[in-house]
């Protein structure tokens, strides 16, 4: 069923999806225009004692999870269900997100994550050859700012689940019929880039718009979001592994 503007429950879909764009895509852009908070006044927050210090992060972490959970989960599948009427079925298979063949999808989400970890050195190479400091292409040290260790871990082996549904998975397939395959996952790649602009810092966003370039054409040519899934969740955790362990050859330590 196509959008209809005067259905009620077609407007309330839009809507939703616009306040999805308006979070996720809409304030990453507006940081780049106000200054930035100074974030480091969260550290404060420990002079209250570590019980407090603790309870906040939970707080943050639960906000966060919710916010993920209902904008790049619920509102596509809302947007399914009133909008085009499918069932969840359809729904899973409009969005490529299918069990079958679970071991291919894994073995082209490792070889995806190594490609976009490969794309991720080179042009953190021609940074460094440019004179950009690592720091200013690495978006893990504005997460520290929020949240522990751990529950960045968390963060990130969660959050790329509900965002390929939102980016690979909704926004992929709308935009294919419209715009066709590749334009669609440059459009959607550049959204995912945006969407990821760190404390006004637009670097992050654009080395992160290339690794979803990969991450979408995998998943098109898979025919399985869980190629991308799969590659996502691998990206972060060897990405957050070596910002760790202090590697040099992915100082920048991006996380999707």
């Amino acid at each position: 069923m196509q959008f209809n503007y005067k259905d009620v429950g077609h407007l309330f879909a839009a809507f939703l999806v616009f306040i999805s764009f308006l979070v996720f895509i809409g304030l990453p852009v507006i940081s780049l225009f106000s200054p930035v908070s100074d974030l480091n006044a969260i550290d404060q927050i420990g002079d209250f004692g570590e019980g407090f210090a603790l309870l906040f992060e939970i707080i943050l972490l639960v906000i966060q999870i919710v916010m993920v959970v209902f904008l790049f989960v619920l509102v596509p599948f809302l947007w399914y269900r009133l909008v085009n009427k499918y069932s969840l079925k359809e729904i899973f298979r409009s969005i490529q997100l299918k069990k079958e063949q679970l071991d291919m999808s894994f073995l082209w989400g490792v070889i995806t994550a190594i490609i976009a970890l490969g794309f991720v050195l080179i042009i953190g190479v021609i940074l460094s050859v440019s004179g950009v400091a690592d720091e200013n292409a690495s978006n893990i040290k504005d997460l520290e700012l929020l949240f522990s260790l751990p529950t960045i871990l968390i963060l990130i082996t969660f959050q790329p689940i509900a965002e390929e549904i939102f980016f690979r998975g909704f926004l992929l397939d709308k935009l294919q019929k419209p715009l066709g395959k590749n334009p669609a996952i440059i459009v959607t790649s550049l959204l995912f880039g945006i969407a990821h602009i760190s404390m006004g810092n637009v670097i992050p966003a654009i080395i992160i718009s290339v690794v979803a370039l990969v991450l979408g054409y995998m998943v098109v040519k898979t025919k399985s979001l869980m190629t991308g899934i799969i590659a996502h969740v691998i990206f972060n955790i060897i990405s957050f592994l070596l910002y760790l362990i202090g590697k040099q050859i992915l100082s920048q330590g991006l996380i999707l």
